[in-house]
């Protein structure tokens, strides 16, 4: 019996346990995006505490946020800092990405449509934000070290920031739970449905991606589940 080859068999079973997991949870983002009616934005006050409410229209918010590093007006915002990593090692080139730095903010919020406005407070929500700012490069200081580790065979460094967000005044699709005070957020805990969503492409571009990115989860399942299989068999030798 060859251990490592059970060890790896065991890997890849985990991979692809992994991918039926985020395949689940894309098909039951899917269901829950076709089971739930577009509410009006003024309505959505009187429905009960704990609905699963979609509601389509413009952001606006009279205290907004200020992006981290693009200074735009926004209701929320990731900005990160990441550092890459090129080394050479056996004669072949190795590149590492490191996330330095991540900071995420939310801001409550209000989608306006033809009917009115409903708050939001986004905590908690799976967010698909526009990118609105990214450089490359280091500092000087930052120049100086990755010339010196370069020189000393540890490879180079390079960095890189970027930010997305949800600026004032764009169009979004939000879907989450009613809360008791009429606001839209995450679900309470023990909820059976969680699917807390804030994006700015549309229901219909939202779903084709998740149904997209379904289908991959599950080719990439079976892909592990065989390939498992196989080196398990090979290990048993």
């Amino acid at each position: 019996m060859n251990t490592g080859l059970m060890v790896l068999s065991g890997i890849l079973l985990l991979l692809g346990v992994g991918c039926l997991w985020f395949w689940k949870k894309f098909r039951d983002e899917i269901a829950v995006m076709n089971a739930t009616p577009t509410s009006r934005a003024a309505d959505v006050a009187a429905l009960a505490p704990g609905t699963i409410t979609e509601v389509k229209g413009v952001v606006r918010c009279d205290a907004p946020l200020t992006g981290e590093f693009s200074q735009r007006r926004c209701v929320y915002y990731k900005a990160e800092i990441e550092r890459e990593e090129k080394r050479w090692r056996d004669g072949k080139r190795e590149i590492h990405t490191v996330t330095e730095y991540s900071s995420e903010r939310h801001a409550p919020f209000h989608v306006e449509d033809a009917s009115g406005r409903v708050l939001v407070r986004g905590e908690g929500a799976s967010v698909e934000a526009l990118e609105v700012f990214s450089k490359s490069g280091n500092s000087a200081a930052e120049d100086v070290v990755s010339i010196a580790t370069s020189l000393m065979g540890q490879g180079s460094q390079d960095r890189h920031m970027k930010e997305s967000a949800i600026e004032i005044d764009t169009a979004v699709y939000v879907l989450g739970t009613v809360g008791e005070d009429g606001v839209i957020g995450a679900a309470p805990r023990g909820a059976a449905v969680k699917e807390f969503i804030i994006t700015h492409k549309t229901e219909e571009e939202r779903a084709q991606s998740s149904r997209m990115m379904e289908i991959i989860m599950m080719g990439a399942a079976i892909a592990f589940f065989i390939v498992a299989a196989v080196v398990f068999y090979y290990s048993r030798e």
